[in-house]
């Protein structure tokens, strides 16, 4: 379609052609030299800094071996050392952020020919593409591009380097402040290994958390970045690419929004069936997790204790279903983190456009047409109904019991009336009837029309 045809409608990056392509295309060359020479930039100034940081090195090493030979300098030698510690510090956080501010000008550049293209109506292979050969998972999704792709690839390289030279300063800094002070670490071994040793590696460690820090993305944050730590030392697969899931999951949202589809009685409905607390609670309801705890034990009747946020980063980020403790871990983790960077609304919304409803049924606007066969702009408290307990009912049936505690509990909570109910039992017998649902010989529709349509 043409930019004109939508004005006002919001989206990351376009997915729209333009009829006159030449202005884009001057963009996208302009993208792809800046983004070509932002690489070079940064490659060269890798090995500049590797240069400037031994030769840094050298010359402290040196100037330090002056210092405690020469008993006549004029400052004294507790005050020099303390003043080169801090120039050291200085050197690797002034380099570090250097290198996080070109690394970041490498990704949005990389981002923009990626929606240039997408712009152009350039698909990867048709002809040669201005990424590097190891970066093509960004050929036509732009936000599979990364701010950090990785400790083991050339991003972290300069954080290894700087770093690496500004701890090994550190550690002799260290060692002769002791020698100074009157402990001899030729005799005193244990000096070395109780102060120097372990200074300069957390030294080394505090650079690295400084570096990955200023290259978090924009919903990412070190809580996340722990929690994918803890995922792999639990061996539990989890997404990597979060603003690429986040994106596309706010592309859902955006999608019901521009087919004007009204999604409050779903979200009333929602908020009362799955997580009452939904928005008091930080992610996570402790109370849920303590019945859960309780179910297992057989101390209380079985429950979920999932939140809406829960169940959405199950949905979205966790890849492994089959770990079960393992994956609630990671889950709580996941949910505390993006609590405090999606408001609890726009949770809803991407809840409720993004999860599955049905086998290879997701989001709402699917469900709408799987189950009511089209887009419904407004639905019905009895759909909404509908619609959420099929979203928490992990098979294709029919649980009567169940509906009729989850039905009896809104009617004693004045959330629905009585013709509701009858509604929502006459929309299960016509699900049947098509054979979208599995009907229950126990507990199906039957069971449904005699507790609340037979008196």
């Amino acid at each position: 379609m043409n930019s004109g045809d939508n004005p006002g409608w919001k989206q990351h990056y376009p997915t729209f052609k333009f009829d006159n392509n030449e202005m884009i295309l001057e963009e996208y060359r302009s993208a792809s030299k800046t983004l070509e020479t932002e690489e070079k930039v940064f490659l060269s100034a890798a090995n500049i800094a590797i240069v400037i940081g031994a030769a840094f090195g050298s010359l402290t090493l040196g100037k330090l071996e002056s210092i405690t030979g020469n008993k006549d300098f004029l400052m004294p030698v507790e005050s020099m050392l303390f003043a080169i510690f801090i120039i050291t510090i200085l050197f690797a956080v002034l380099f570090l952020f250097h290198f996080a501010a070109r690394q970041k000008s490498i990704v949005y550049a990389a981002r923009k020919v990626v929606v240039l293209r997408t712009v152009l109506g350039v698909k990867y292979g048709e002809f040669q593409l201005v990424l590097p050969n190891w970066r093509i998972e960004g050929a036509n999704e732009p936000f599979a591009i990364r701010m950090f792709p990785g400790w083991k690839t050339y991003v972290a390289y300069p954080c290894y380097a700087i770093s690496g030279i500004s701890a090994f300063v550190i550690y002799f800094i260290l060692t002769i402040l002791l020698d100074v002070g009157g402990l001899s670490i030729a005799s005193t071994l244990n000096a070395d290994l109780v102060v120097s040793v372990p200074a300069s590696f957390l030294a080394f460690v505090a650079f690295c958390f400084l570096y990955r820090h200023a290259l978090l993305d924009k919903h990412e944050s070190m809580l996340l970045v722990f929690t994918q730590y803890v995922s792999k030392l639990l061996s539990l697969k989890v997404e990597e690419r979060i603003e690429h899931i986040v994106y596309h999951a706010k592309l859902s949202v955006y999608e019901a929004q521009r087919l004007n589809i009204d999604l409050k009685a779903l979200k009333k409905i929602a908020v009362q069936i799955e997580d009452k607390e939904f928005y008091r609670h930080s992610g996570v309801s402790w109370k849920g997790l303590a019945r859960v705890i309780l179910s297992s034990l057989k101390l209380h009747p079985r429950s979920g204790g999932s939140t809406i946020t829960q169940q959405l980063v199950r949905t979205l980020f966790i890849k492994d279903f089959s770990k079960t403790k393992r994956r609630k871990i990671v889950e709580i983790l996941l949910a505390k983190w993006f609590t405090k960077v999606i408001d609890k609304d726009e949770q809803l919304d991407m809840y409720l456009s993004s999860v599955r409803y049905e086998f290879k049924v997701m989001g709402v606007i699917q469900a709408s047409k799987h189950f009511f066969g089209g887009i419904e702009r407004s639905f019905s408290i009895a759909q909404s109904f509908f619609l959420i307990e099929r979203l928490s009912n992990v098979r294709s049936k029919i649980y009567g019991k169940r509906i009729r505690q989850i039905l009896q509990a809104l009617l004693d909570d004045d959330k629905i009336s009585m013709d509701d109910v009858v509604e929502i039992v006459e929309i299960y017998g016509e699900m049947v009837a098509k054979g979208l649902v599995e009907n229950n010989t126990t507990e199906g529709v039957e069971y449904l029309r005699n507790n609340f349509c037979n008196h």
